[in-house]
């Protein structure tokens, strides 16, 4: 009991502790000559993004058509896993029904001989139903394998940014239950 309080207590203690985030502060460099230079870059890093957003918008189109075929091929292996369910229910209830008539009876998660000598369990593994695949589901994981969101923008941006003579500090800033004082 008393490791289980402690378990509990950490837990509590864990959910409940400060959750930070770090985030770059850019610091414009005060010289004149230098704002050309910072507005090349954010050009770029503009242009990076458009050329990102429209690569991912080609690769989910590539990923949504993978996936309606993966889903078809997905259904109808489903189909023959369902009847191969059905076809080891049937087994499954006519074993349960011979145990029982043979003088067995159920008992929490095994049939037990009756009488009082018998105490080992025979054990009968129910076949599990398989899962119905969804459209939705195989778009979303086809997406996530093909496509990828970051094109490492804002690490060119950070370079540039760097070369025209800009500073770049990383600080934690708290964004859950977070102390008085921030």
């Amino acid at each position: 009991m008393q490791y289980i309080f402690i378990i509990l207590s950490t837990l509590f203690f864990i959910g409940c502790s400060p959750k930070y985030k770090v985030v770059s502060e850019y610091e414009v460099p005060k010289s004149e000559s230098t704002k050309a230079c910072l507005l090349e870059c954010q050009k770029q890093y503009g242009s990076c993004k458009e050329i990102c957003s429209a690569n991912f918008e080609i690769c989910k189109v590539k990923a949504h058509k993978l996936a309606k075929q993966n889903f078809d091929r997905l259904m109808q292996s489903y189909v023959s896993q369902l009847e191969r369910y059905s076809q080891q229910m049937q087994f499954y209830e006519l074993e349960r029904e011979l145990y029982y008539f043979n003088g067995y009876y159920p008992r929490g998660y095994g049939y037990y001989p009756r009488g009082i000598f018998w105490t080992f369990p025979l054990y009968m593994n129910r076949p599990m139903m398989p899962l119905r695949p969804t459209l939705e589901n195989e778009i979303r994981l086809a997406e996530q394998q093909m496509c990828n969101i970051d094109c490492g923008c804002t690490e060119s941006y950070d370079e540039c940014y760097v070369r025209c003579g800009g500073i770049i500090k990383d600080k934690e800033v708290c964004v859950e239950n977070c102390p008085d004082g921030e």
